[in-house]
């Protein structure tokens, strides 16, 4: 009963970088989509590169994610589980990045 448990609030960009390797045993997510869905800002993708538009735009939003998955790939411990939510409109990009970042996608539920 040692295991602390606590809620971090913060950029996960950020966060991820303080913590150790291989420190948790599974990734549960709902990763931005990068649409705006529900015209929420939190689930919209803006990048870095105001000139960006259409098909770059969806490989930068990508890119972002691999950038995430990167770090979570290396707090998980080896063998670890996730659960990714993904919308389908994006998931293919979702998933893209999650093999990017060295992930291997076994399963997906449509």
């Amino acid at each position: 009963m040692g295991d602390q448990q606590r809620v971090v609030l913060g950029d996960c960009r950020e966060v991820l970088k303080s913590l150790p390797d291989n420190h948790f045993d599974s990734l549960v997510t709902d990763p931005p989509s990068g649409i705006g869905m529900c015209d929420e800002k939190w689930d919209t993708f803006e990048p870095e590169d105001k000139e960006i538009e259409g098909r770059a735009e969806l490989l930068a939003f990508q890119n972002f994610l691999v950038e995430v998955f990167r770090e979570v790939f290396r707090v998980l411990k080896p063998g670890a589980f996730g659960l990714v939510w993904a919308l389908p409109r994006t998931s293919h990009h979702t998933g893209m990045a999650l093999e990017r970042a060295g992930f291997e996608v076994r399963d997906r539920l449509t």
